[in-house]
């Protein structure tokens, strides 16, 4: 059962969660996670390392009672430690007697090196040494003394201890004094007890020290270590992908994924690569149209000046000798500059439309009053060129779009002028528009029953001296700059242009427009 696909699918999961979690830590807190660390680390591993610390040390060194009649740092603790002992179960709760049997197991070990133990309790024999004599005057033998006085010496002559305790001021005083004749001080005490001090320092507490350190430099350079792989890591793979885009590699992706600030850091790398490699390509294509351009409108000027000299060159060599052939030359001429009028015109408007600063002439219009008035004056048009026409509209009459007059009547007439050039031979033309209303945009759909245009074309028709048949070289039949015009025109309304297709069955163009609120 634990071994079922769906267990280890779930701890695949938990173990994914838990390192995407680490990941996406941020800087400052991996820094301070990694501070506290430092100092928690150490600590935890010094706190259960402490009672073999104390097991150790305890091995080493007895301090609970004398061991030796020769004075150095460590008997000096000893002695300490002993007395300590003594006074703590002098003022304890137990009764005299258990206080005599616990302070002959005290004294025991000090009585076996022939110490004298004294103890007075409210100036009264508490307890003494058997057969010792009388032992404060003994102690005067070593050095003169007032019983009244603490007192610790220890020298070549013996050791003499008055020491005084009290549990509180209703209780009795207790005095205990501590004789030892076969005491040893060397010449050199100070100095050997300085020694022992230092050996002490040096050996084994020093082991204990370097094991402290060595726990905290171990412990800070591991945690140093994986913090600094989770950093220096992905600043290296940033490094490594701001190299490639320098290089001109936009197609190179930085692999790091986290929220965290270097995870950011990676994501605005790879957004400005995108918008970097996005910009290049419109460049590119905006130069290889302006190439296009260029070449078609040297192609399209080409053919109106051939045709203008040509003629030109006719009249003024004689060869127009009648004054019909004279008119005809004449008349060819004109309609020659008059199509360079045209993709002048044209090429003049689209430059303008380009400007950055270019301001249309807004206004809010109707969409009944705009396309109504100006539907009797198309099927005007459309009659004369032998075309059916047909109209619906679809919107409320209070429906209000905001633009240009002048420049959006020309949108309309350059699609409507492209359907006459592209309609199909022997068949009757036929134009249609129709207008639907949307909660927020008003779309107009314009078709024809022309020749349509093919699926490859269909998404260049709105580039700029692009045409569906490359063969025609008559200006007249179009510049290339119509419906490049329109896309540029509808989108400075902040709308939107485009166009659906079967090839041989008529094209239909859409334009979508923001509908204006009404208050």
């Amino acid at each position: 059962m634990l071994n079922c696909p769906e267990n280890k699918g779930l701890e695949s999961y938990m173990k994914n969660m838990k390192k995407r979690s680490t990941k996406n830590l941020k800087i400052n807190t991996r820094i301070a996670l990694t501070s506290v660390l430092a100092i928690v680390i150490p600590i935890i591993a010094l706190l259960s390392f402490s009672p073999v610390l104390v097991n150790t040390i305890s091995a080493y060194f007895n301090f609970s009672s004398v061991t030796t009649n020769t004075y150095s740092a460590i008997n000096q603790m000893q002695w300490t430690q002993t007395l300590s002992s003594i006074t703590d179960e002098l003022i304890s709760d137990n009764s005299d007697k258990q206080k005599l049997e616990n302070i002959t197991d005290f004294v025991a070990p000090l009585e076996d090196l022939k110490s004298l133990i004294y103890i007075e309790k409210g100036g009264e024999i508490f307890y003494e040494t058997e057969n010792a004599g009388n032992i404060p005057e003994k102690a005067n033998t070593i050095i003169k003394t007032d019983f009244e006085k603490n007192l610790n010496y220890f020298s070549s002559d013996g050791l003499l201890i008055v020491n005084h305790t009290q549990k509180d001021e209703h209780a009795p005083q207790y005095t205990i004094v501590i004789v030892n004749f076969d005491y040893t001080v060397n010449d050199a005490s100070q100095r050997l007890s300085a020694q022992e001090l230092t050996g002490l320092l040096v050996g084994r507490t020093g082991i204990i020290v370097l094991v402290t350190v060595l726990l905290f430099v171990i412990a800070i350079s591991v945690i140093s270590f994986i913090t600094s792989q989770t950093i220096v890591k992905p600043i290296k793979k940033i490094s490594h992908g701001a190299d490639e885009i320098a290089m001109g590699n936009l197609e190179y992706e930085i692999d790091y994924k986290s929220t965290n600030e270097l995870g950011q850091t990676a994501k605005s790398f790879n957004d400005m690569r995108k918008k970097l490699k996005e910009s290049i390509k419109k460049q590119n294509k905006s130069e290889e149209e302006r190439k296009v351009l260029i070449a078609g409108i040297a192609h399209d000027l080409r053919t109106p000046l051939t045709s203008v000299k040509g003629y030109a060159e006719g009249l003024a060599d004689g060869i127009a000798d009648t004054p019909e052939k004279q008119k005809r030359y004449v008349k060819t001429i004109c309609e020659s500059i008059s199509d360079m009028e045209k993709i002048l015109d044209d090429l003049l408007t689209v430059s303008r439309l380009e400007l950055s600063n270019y301001e249309l002439n807004k206004t809010d219009v109707s969409v009944q009053e705009f396309f109504g008035d100006g539907a009797e004056e198309i099927k005007t048009f459309l009659d004369n060129a032998d075309f059916d026409f047909e109209y619906e509209n679809k919107c409320s009459d209070d429906t209000l779009i905001c633009i240009d007059v002048d420049r959006f009547s020309r949108v309309i007439n350059n699609i409507i002028s492209n359907s006459i050039k592209y309609k199909k031979d022997h068949v009757k033309g036929k134009i249609k528009i129709v207008i639907d209303e949307y909660e927020r945009s008003v779309i107009i759909e314009i078709s024809d029953n022309g020749i349509g245009v093919d699926k490859n074309s269909l998404p260049k028709i709105f580039d700029a001296m692009y045409r569906t048949d490359p063969a025609r070289t008559r200006v007249s039949q179009g510049s290339g700059l119509g419906l490049a015009v329109c896309k540029q025109i509808v989108e400075l309304h902040s709308g939107s242009i485009w166009a659906r297709s079967d090839e041989g069955k008529g094209l239909s163009i859409f334009i979508s427009l923001p509908k204006k609120e009404v208050i």
